[in-house]
């Protein structure tokens, strides 16, 4: 038969085609995944999301993959593809990540606040917000989803090396009103850092940069206004006693508030990037970086309501202020 003939179906993820890998928990059924959404894509398994692959036109590699949702596809959306399926043409797929072995990570969120739509809870440094190449099972998203038993999804992001609040969804059709509180700049964030250089207190100041991130490297760099490719940031800030500083960002870029302090010569404790790179760093044995998301204040998109939520976990900032 000239289908023996034909090439394994290669997977592609974030654009580079990989050969076909083993996932537990083989289902050659054909049957239509259970709970699958619009999308195709099946419920999360022990916390932990499937994530979109394009499978190359060919043999189907042993696996799990569920088809997803597109225009010209032969297969129901969340129908499960047994292995050794031909596939006439690439077809975007789900498949869940394969897990190894990961660093262990001690550090314990707690919960904060519960109600019908939101989990607001502390990420403790070391801990990854969501998950990763590297992090799958150790992040705050999967450790409260275990713990809740839904699919909880962050609403926000904090650095790796940072602590503090961080706002969850529990309806996925209200999650959208919440992240363009953040989006549109209407969710007030309080953030505190120890840094160095500080000898006295002193008022609110603010300070606008353009800022550039380059691929493949990880420090961002200040670069002049309306570089290409660059954003502008802009963050209030004032210096307190004990060498702390509070800082509230008005925009959102990778590393802001980090970048900021070195460019103010008054980096961050623990920064391992800024102003110099140290490398990553995945060992909970390394220092924790003193940034605290203090404090978060917004008007709820679904209640109308005022929030305010704040963290007493501040012990990153060696501080007996807070």
């Amino acid at each position: 038969m000239t289908s023996s003939r034909r090439p394994a179906a290669g997977i592609q993820v974030a654009g580079t085609q990989v050969a076909g890998t083993q996932v537990a928990g083989v289902d050659a059924s054909g049957a239509d995944a259970s709970g699958a959404d619009a999308s195709g894509r099946p419920p999360a398994r022990n916390g932990i999301s499937a994530r979109r692959v394009v499978l190359r036109a060919g043999i189907l590699p042993e696996g799990e993959f569920f088809a997803a949702r597109a225009g010209d596809s032969p297969f129901q959306p969340g129908t499960i593809l047994p292995s050794g399926t031909v596939i006439e043409r690439d077809l975007p797929a789900w498949c869940f990540p394969e897990l190894r072995e990961e660093p262990e990570i001690k550090a314990q969120h707690e919960v904060l606040f519960i109600d019908e739509h939101l989990v607001v809870a502390h990420k403790p440094p070391f801990l990854p917000t969501t998950t990763n190449g590297r992090l799958q099972i150790n992040t705050l998203q999967t450790r409260l989803r275990q713990e809740f038993g839904e699919e909880l999804t962050p609403l926000h992001r904090l650095d790796r090396l940072a602590s503090g609040v961080v706002l969850c969804g529990r309806k996925p059709q209200e999650r959208a009103a919440y992240q363009q509180l953040f989006v549109q700049h209407h969710m007030k964030r309080t953030y505190l850092a120890k840094v160095t250089g500080v000898s006295e207190a002193g008022q609110w100041q603010s300070l606008e940069l353009w800022m550039l991130k380059r691929p493949g490297q990880r420090a961002v760099q200040v670069v002049p206004p309306k570089t290409m490719g660059a954003r502008r940031t802009f963050t209030e800030y004032r210096y307190l006693e004990d060498n702390l500083m509070e800082l509230r960002p008005h925009t959102g870029f990778t590393h802001q508030l980090r970048v900021l302090c070195a460019h103010l010569n008054n980096p961050i404790v623990g920064d391992d990037t800024y102003p110099l790179d140290s490398g990553l760093n995945l060992n909970e044995g390394a220092k924790a970086l003193a940034l605290v998301a203090w404090k978060l204040s917004f008007i709820d998109p679904i209640t109308g309501e005022g929030r305010e939520f704040q963290t007493k976990r501040c012990e990153a900032l060696e501080s007996p202020r807070f």
